[in-house]
């Protein structure tokens, strides 16, 4: 994640590819930072964060000066490999070896070097072919919908939350701790358990950096412990509610930009202005 301290730096093309789909955001002087659609992201199982990255690709891909059909028949042939075997790069055209190491980078296939001249492909490209169940995957950076969708085969449940608001995350990813520190705030970390805190200030920080109530109950539901997963509902309605409770609250209040006119002249100047926004429908108050 940026700013992770065991973050790693990616491709140029990788980078741009962030800032195009509206998930980061680069300014001149500024180091790239996280938008509210890149937050939302991040809470999305692993199948949907695939096809969201992968369809951004593409919808750049002849920007690129690459064939869309070629990578397109590349990908249908990735999804229906062979796990564990290995491939070779003959005859690939000079296109196709650099989406090759695109995917090398999202992680859909495994090459020892750059300039290897075999490849394999993982189990995320495997998967690949059995898509997103739901369409309310596709994110958006003007759009605030749900982005609810059902959990990738690659998510194992690990999230154990307690009616006293403690989660208790077991895992050893860094990435996995870091998602939930989204919206929990820290406790205790050992090395296969870590214990957070769901807590107003956490919970309303989230939804300022974009992320909905819903996102969050949606990332706990799917990635609930099997012990979680036996019970009905799998997460206690104390802390549903309370999530819920907590957006609303900062919800309360609605901003609009207005402008303020004073020191008239004369009461008919201001009664004049005053019916001309009225009727233009731009009148706040008085």
């Amino acid at each position: 994640m940026v700013g992770s301290p065991s973050a790693r730096a990616v491709s140029q093309d990788l980078a741009q590819l962030l800032v195009q789909a509206g998930l980061m955001k680069s300014e001149a002087g500024e180091a790239p930072y996280i938008t509210s659609a890149g937050f939302q992201f991040l809470l999305l199982d692993t199948a949907s964060q695939l096809w969201y990255f992968t369809l951004q690709y593409l919808k750049t891909a002849q920007s690129r000066g690459m064939d869309l059909v070629e990578i397109l028949s590349f990908l249908f042939q990735l999804s229906f490999s062979t796990l564990g075997r290995d491939y070779s790069v003959e005859g690939m055209s000079e296109s196709l070896l650099t989406f090759l190491q695109h995917l090398r980078e999202f992680g859909l296939v495994f090459q020892r070097k750059r300039k290897s001249r075999r490849y394999y492909p993982t189990r995320l490209a495997i998967t690949l072919a059995a898509g997103v169940t739901t369409s309310s995957s596709s994110l958006s950076s003007s759009s605030s919908s749900n982005l609810a969708s059902t959990p990738g085969t690659g998510d194992a449940g690990f999230i154990v939350v307690e009616t006293n608001y403690r989660i208790y995350a077991y895992t050893n990813s860094e990435l996995q701790t870091a998602l939930v520190a989204l919206f929990s705030e820290m406790l205790y970390r050992f090395p296969n358990v870590v214990v957070a805190q769901v807590t107003r200030e956490s919970v309303q920080q989230a939804i300022a950096n974009g992320i909905t109530a819903q996102q969050i109950i949606h990332f706990l539901r799917t990635r609930a412990h099997p012990v979680m997963l036996k019970q009905t509902p799998v997460l206690p309605p104390t802390i549903t509610d309370q999530i819920r409770l907590w957006e609303l609250e900062r919800d309360r209040l609605q901003f609009t930009e207005g402008v303020l006119y004073n020191q008239f002249l004369s009461q008919a100047d201001f009664e004049v202005l005053r019916d001309r926004a009225q009727v233009g429908f731009c009148f706040l108050t008085k």
